[in-house]
C-alpha cells in the first residue's frame, strides 16, 4: 500500500468481515473468530443489532453499489482457494498487503504452514499487538515483513526471511493492486514468477475503465472522484479481456477470472441471500508455469 490513507482501507475491509460474523450462521459465507479482536467493544456490541448492520451495508452501498457483497464474497473465494492449496500440500503462503487478514490464525491446517505477512509497518504493529492479545503470543510460523510496495521490492524485503523458492507458494494479494503503480504491480508479479512451478497467486483488481473514470457501471466514476477528494488514489486497473496476456509476460497462466455473476451463482443464491455485488472489482487465480 502506498500511504497511511490507503492503510485505512485495511480497517474498512476488516469491518465487512466483522459484519459477516454477526449474520445468521445458516447464511454466513465464512467463519472468522479472530476478526472481532481488531475492534473495540462498543463496535462489537453495535454489530449484534441487525438494524445497525443493515444500515452500515446500505451506507457503503450508497458510495459503491455492492461493495459489501464484493468484499465478503472475495474473502470466501480466497479462503476456498487457499484451503484447497493447503490440502494439496503447499506449505508456504505469502500474503501481500496483508492488512488485517486473519487466515494465518483461523484456517484449518494453519499450524503446518509457514506464513509471510507483507504490509506497512504501522498496520503490522497494530495487528501484532491484537493477535498477541488474542492468542497469548505470536505464532512461530508467521513471519511479518514490512514494506512500501511503491518504493521497495519484494526481493529486498524477503532477503534472509526463509521463503523457499524451490517449493510451491500461494500468494494472496487482496485489495492492493489499485493503490500501487503499474511498475510496482509488475515488480511484484516478476517476483512471483520466480517461484517454483505450481505456485499460485490469487489477486483482486479494479477494472481499468473504472480507474480511468470512463466506466459505464452505475456510480463507478463518481466513486473514484469521491475517493480522490479524500486523498485515496487508484493507480492501476486491468481490462478483463487482457488479463491473460498481461499475466503471461510474468510466466503466469490464468486459471480463473471471476466477478459478480460468479459470486451470485456460487455463493449467494444457494444460501438464498439477496445481496448486491459490485462489478467494479474482479478476482484472478493464476499458476506459475
Amino acid at each position: 500500500m502506498a500511504n497511511k490513507k490507503n492503510g485505512q482501507t485495511a480497517f474498512n475491509v476488516a469491518a465487512a468481515r466483522l459484519i459477516e460474523q454477526y449474520q445468521y450462521k445458516e447464511i454466513r459465507l465464512f467463519t472468522d473468530p479472530v476478526i472481532k479482536n481488531f475492534f473495540n467493544w462498543p463496535i462489537r456490541f453495535l454489530m449484534k443489532f441487525k438494524i445497525i448492520r443493515d444500515w452500515i451495508i446500505r451506507f457503503s452501498d450508497n458510495k459503491t453499489k455492492g461493495i459489501f457483497g464484493s468484499q465478503i464474497c472475495r474473502t470466501k473465494y480466497i479462503d476456498d482457494s487457499l484451503q484447497a492449496a493447503i490440502e494439496n500440500g503447499i506449505g508456504q503462503v505469502v500474503i501481500l498487503g496483508a492488512g488485517l487478514d486473519t487466515r494465518p490464525y483461523r484456517l484449518p491446517g494453519r499450524g503446518q504452514i509457514k506464513f509471510f505477512e507483507v504490509d506497512m509497518p504501522s498496520i503490522q504493529e497494530y495487528k501484532k499487538k491484537k493477535v498477541e492479545n488474542y492468542l497469548g503470543s505470536l505464532p512461530g510460523n508467521v513471519v511479518f515483513i514490512p514494506i512500501d510496495f511503491n518504493i521497495q521490492t519484494l526481493d529486498e524485503v524477503f532477503t534472509g526471511k526463509g521463503l523457499d523458492f524451490s517449493k510451491p507458494v500461494v500468494y494472496i494479494w487482496e485489495g492492493v493492486t489499485p493503490y500501487i503503480t503499474e511498475e510496482a504491480v509488475s515488480n511484484t508479479l516478476r517476483f512471483i514468477s520466480r517461484s517454483s512451478p505450481g505456485s499460485i497467486v490469487v489477486f483482486t483488481y479494479i477494472l481499468k475503465s473504472v480507474v480511468e473514470k470512463n466506466s459505464d457501471i452505475e456510480g463507478a466514476n463518481e466513486l473514484v472522484k469521491y475517493l480522490e477528494k479524500y486523498g485515496i488514489i487508484w493507480h492501476f486497473g486491468l481490462d478483463p479481456l487482457q488479463v491473460e496476456d498481461f499475466l503471461q509476460q510474468f510466466n503466469l497462466n490464468l486459471v480463473e477470472d471471476m466477478g459478480a455473476s460468479f459470486y451470485q451463482e456460487q455463493y449467494l443464491k444457494p444460501l438464498g441471500r439477496r445481496l448486491e455485488v459490485s462489478e467494479i472489482e474482479r478476482i484472478a487465480y493464476a499458476r506459475v508455469i
